[in-house]
């Protein structure tokens, strides 16, 4: 994925990597990773499967820490809204906070990668089938010759 820009810099190549979720739980996965990083730079966006899994992650993300919450949003139709937010969620990729990080809550891999510095994907440790899905999109990553690695479980 190295190529040059147009003026000449040099973009780097995107980072992918996967963890390990053990509970049968993505939403609260996602939640837990968000307030591990526990900062809003650079911007997220999530891709979220459908909208109840988008509902559930935005109760989520208001209710994951007693004494906060993550700031965030549901795309809309208003790019100027969607610009503000430090963590977007949404069924499709969208770019009007202008994302570096993309959090991969499908079990594919989104077609359009293209300007994401850093991807998050997931490995459901609970269940054989979604396993393979997991090892089915690292090959993917791979054939769009990205180095995706694996990191565990990264929830403490």
């Amino acid at each position: 994925m190295s190529d040059a820009a147009s003026d000449g810099k040099i973009i780097e190549e995107t980072k992918v990597h996967f963890e390990l979720l053990d509970k049968q739980d993505r939403v609260e996965g996602i939640a837990r990773l968000l307030l591990r990083r526990n900062r809003l730079e650079p911007h997220i966006l999530i891709l979220c499967p459908d909208e109840g899994f988008m509902a559930q992650l935005d109760e989520r993300l208001w209710t994951i820490h007693p004494e906060s919450f993550l700031a965030h949003a549901i795309a809309g139709e208003d790019s100027k809204a969607n610009s503000m937010q430090p963590i977007l969620l949404s069924t499709e990729i969208v770019r009007d906070n202008m994302p570096q990080v993309l959090i991969n809550g499908c079990l594919e891999v989104p077609t359009d990668l293209s300007g994401f510095s850093h991807i998050v994907d997931f490995v459901d440790g609970w269940d054989d089938g979604l396993k393979q899905a997991a090892r089915e999109r690292f090959r993917t990553y791979r054939q769009l010759d990205m180095e995706p690695a694996y990191l565990g479980n990264r929830s403490e």
